[in-house]
């Protein structure tokens, strides 16, 4: 867990998600630029809606809920490189990392940035080749990295994607993102 965290309400704001759908429970570390990532976690409980019927006496993870994992995980990466570029242009402040950003998170012109760049972008996500290596169960924390693996003519992004239990890989592949501004 980082040290450099983002504040739950903001973390809230930089997302699209609300319960049941919020499937990032924190961003543990990020980079910016070419070889850039996000890690973020989720925890698995036994409160979860889905794990009722998936399965009663024996609840595992859905896989299409790692899916959504994954392509929540890659929407952040793209967020925060686009909050990165942005603080950039209107401040010559390059951020670059997770404990860039926590030093700037509480100033009001980074919490309008953050607002102002969510009520603009939307987007839709797509699976592909995903396979899934193993299971998690309540009390596992799965630890999602997705990684831009290139963006295509047509603005699609590729994103690279792996989910471990401690160290054991349970799920790995790639998300399609498109991102469309309003």
């Amino acid at each position: 867990m980082s040290k450099y965290g983002i504040p739950s309400k903001t973390f809230l704001e930089m997302g699209g998600w609300r319960q049941p759908l919020l499937m990032v429970d924190r961003i543990d570390d990020f980079k910016y630029g070419e070889t850039g990532y996000v890690k973020v976690t989720k925890h698995i409980t036994y409160n979860e809606p889905y794990l009722l019927g998936h399965f009663p006496d024996d609840p595992i993870m859905p896989g299409v809920i790692i899916s959504e994992i994954f392509g929540q995980a890659s929407e952040y990466l793209s967020f925060l490189t686009d909050i990165c570029d942005i603080y950039n242009d209107a401040f010559a402040t390059e951020l670059k990392s997770l404990r860039d950003i926590h030093a700037h998170i509480h100033r009001d012109e980074m919490l309008e940035i953050i607002r102002t760049r969510r009520a603009q972008v939307r987007g839709v996500l797509a699976a592909q080749n995903l396979k899934f290596k193993d299971i998690a169960y309540p009390g596992d924390s799965i630890e999602v990295t997705s990684k831009l693996a290139f963006s295509d003519a047509q603005g699609f992004k590729h994103y690279s994607v792996t989910a471990n239990v401690g160290k054991r890989l349970i799920s790995h592949g790639t998300i399609i993102n498109y991102r469309e501004t309003k």
